[in-house]
């Protein structure tokens, strides 16, 4: 096995075993997963992509080699241990060390611009798992940062095509399950529409 890719298996086991909740399965997204996810995205974005929870890298690996510019690429990650191993894998990403449910506060001060359009939000986030008023806040801010008929594209273990609660504001557009991805994941494309998340 790779010395990156046993690092990256390190320092995953690490943070599932301090802090399991946000973290949301036992094993990394798989390369099957990461590269459906990615095949949803144009490789000519019109704005940023924001990677939530970006973790070992899985996903940003998948939507550089789906060729968006590394430049329009922004993983998000509030453990400091994986945001180190990102900055390794990735040293010419723009790696953002903070929480989701204040992006909008992260990202004023990380890309120090006014007018930030973003195009997509990728999310590997635990929605289910997480706390309920955590979910509402991360939801909130999702839905204040893209702009009108903007894309997230999130994935779930949950294989019935019920949709969280807090996700209101948006409208499954595809849906899909990625069963060679342990567990098997249910992969949805949501776009905004113009209902408040809360």
């Amino acid at each position: 096995m790779p010395l990156e890719a046993v690092t990256s298996l390190v320092t995953f086991g690490s943070e599932l075993l301090n802090n399991p909740r946000p973290i949301g399965s036992a094993v990394p997204s798989s390369r099957f997963l990461a590269r459906r996810m990615a095949s949803y995205l144009p490789r000519a974005p019109r704005g940023y992509v924001i990677e939530l929870g970006a973790g070992t890298g899985a996903i940003t690996a998948a939507l550089l080699k789906r060729g968006i510019p590394p430049e329009q690429i922004i993983p998000v990650e509030r453990s400091e241990s994986m945001v180190r191993l990102l900055k390794r894998r990735f040293p010419f990403l723009k790696i953002a060390l903070g929480d989701a449910s204040e992006l909008r506060t992260l990202l004023r001060t990380f890309l120090a611009k006014d007018n930030i359009e973003i195009s997509h939000v990728v999310s590997s986030l635990p929605l289910r798992s997480l706390p309920e008023n955590v979910v509402t806040n991360i939801i909130r801010e999702v839905h204040a940062v893209l702009p009108k008929e903007g894309k997230l594209v999130q994935y779930t273990y949950n294989l019935s095509k019920t949709s969280h609660p807090c996700l209101s504001g948006f409208k499954r557009i595809r849906t899909t399950i990625v069963w060679a991805n342990v567990p098997p994941a249910r992969l949805d494309v949501f776009q905004k529409n113009g209902k408040s998340s809360g």
